[in-house]
């Protein structure tokens, strides 16, 4: 099974033809999987990919007893961003990151690595926490640091909105941090984005304009293979036609 974009999907043949083809499905979740094909033996299985979004509605609608889960579990289909890469779209996973309690075990240079480059991170909920060295009131502190802080929807695909706390009013940050009571919410220390200059041909002419830059590690089979990354006037989240994906060079000076 795939899980690329576009409507394809891999689909594994028998071990010993050690070929693959693309199919085709189209419709909702539901008529995907009604399009599973399962023959005895040898023979082809053909399994829907699940888009992100969709693999979100599976884990809703279906319990983990469900024929494709056990598939999975069985080894008997190949999933390609599979059920546990979900994590990697929910941000509190840099609260467990930015957690020292969590690390204290780490080894120095991942935990020299997480404070360098992962902003602080908690869940929204009432009660204490810990930000650095301090324990705090999470609300209250959430609310009388408003300038440094953001208040992110802790799932990446999701309609639901990023609260710049610099681009709110106390009281529109108040409603901010009731919003994000409601739903599963993170709060981040804001940390200024990377910016740079980029040439671009606007109707025949060339122009540089400052853009931002979201690097976006592709990691496999526990490794980083690959960054590229999203340049944009305003950032990831924000339509341009400007914007895109460029690819990204890591360049060695000569020794």
């Amino acid at each position: 099974m795939g899980l690329w974009r576009g409507g394809l999907v891999a689909g594994l043949l028998a071990a010993a033809a050690a070929e693959w083809r693309m199919v085709s499905v189209h419709g909702d979740i539901q008529n995907a999987l009604n399009a599973v094909q399962t023959q005895e033996g040898d023979a082809a299985k053909e399994l829907p990919k699940l888009r992100t979004e969709w693999r979100q509605e599976f884990l809703l609608r279906f319990t983990l007893n469900h024929p494709l889960v056990q598939a999975y579990k069985d080894q008997k289909v190949c999933v390609v961003n599979s059920f546990r890469s979900e994590i990697s779209h929910k941000r509190a996973m840099f609260a467990l990151l930015t957690d020292d309690v969590l690390t204290e075990k780490f080894p120095a240079s991942e935990r020299k690595a997480i404070a360098e480059h992962l902003p602080m991170t908690r869940m929204v909920k009432a009660g204490k926490a810990t930000w650095g060295e301090e324990t705090v009131d999470l609300l209250d502190f959430i609310q009388k640091n408003r300038e440094t802080l953001l208040l992110r929807p802790n799932d990446d695909y999701t309609d639901l909105q990023t609260f710049v706390g610099m681009e709110h009013n106390e009281i529109s940050w108040a409603r901010a941090i009731r919003e994000a009571q409601r739903a599963p919410y993170v709060v981040q220390a804001r940390s200024a984005p990377a910016r740079s200059i980029f040439p671009l041909m606007n109707y025949g002419t060339l122009e540089f304009r400052e853009m931002q830059v979201d690097v976006q590690p592709q990691a496999f089979m526990g490794k980083v293979a690959g960054c590229p990354s999203y340049v944009s006037p305003s950032g990831v989240g924000t339509y341009s036609p400007s914007a895109g994906i460029a690819p990204t060079f890591i360049i060695d000076p000569k020794s």
